[in-house]
């Protein structure tokens, strides 16, 4: 096992991360873990809060809006939506005007998990934005949804919201 030496300096964040690119990594990661860990305790993770967030946001969707709009794979929807629906958190139903599609509807037990779950990440937020003023946080907000625009709004790997 390797260790650390005494003697070696550590670096700085800003030497770490002279590419916004790999700060923004970092970042992503350890927000993505510290609103997982705060999730938890609701019984959801991140992508399943998502699907609540949209729900609620957009009323019954078809499963695959509701997939559209999270950018998630269709199989791996399912998945969601069951563990979901299992929980009583969301109901899918058949579309009486196309039988194959399936419709989506938050609960009001969805909701109550989904006002929980915006809680835990606002407390996620302000301990991330500590030290940093409401313009700080507005303007900083606005930067990165420049930068989404810049991706297409899609993340790479199909894990928006997540």
């Amino acid at each position: 096992m390797a260790t650390r030496r005494a003697d070696r300096p550590t670096m700085t964040a800003e030497a770490r991360f002279t590419s916004p690119g790999f700060l923004l990594s970092h970042l992503g990661r350890t927000a993505h873990a510290w609103i997982a860990e705060a999730l938890e305790p609701l019984g959801l993770i991140p992508r399943e809060a998502g699907a609540l967030l949209v729900l609620r946001e957009h009323g019954e969707l078809s499963q695959q809006r509701l997939g559209e709009l999270l950018d998630m794979d269709p199989n791996y929807l399912v998945f969601v939506v069951k563990k979901l629906e299992d929980e009583g958190l969301v109901v899918r139903t058949r579309d009486l005007r196309d039988r194959r599609r399936r419709l989506i509807t938050i609960t009001p037990a969805g909701r109550e998990r989904r006002d929980a779950a915006d809680a835990a990440v606002a407390e996620v937020e302000e301990r991330l934005m500590r030290g940093l003023t409401k313009a700080d946080t507005a303007r900083l907000r606005a930067l990165l949804m420049t930068v989404d625009a810049n991706t297409g709004g899609r993340a790479a790997t199909g894990d928006a919201l997540s």
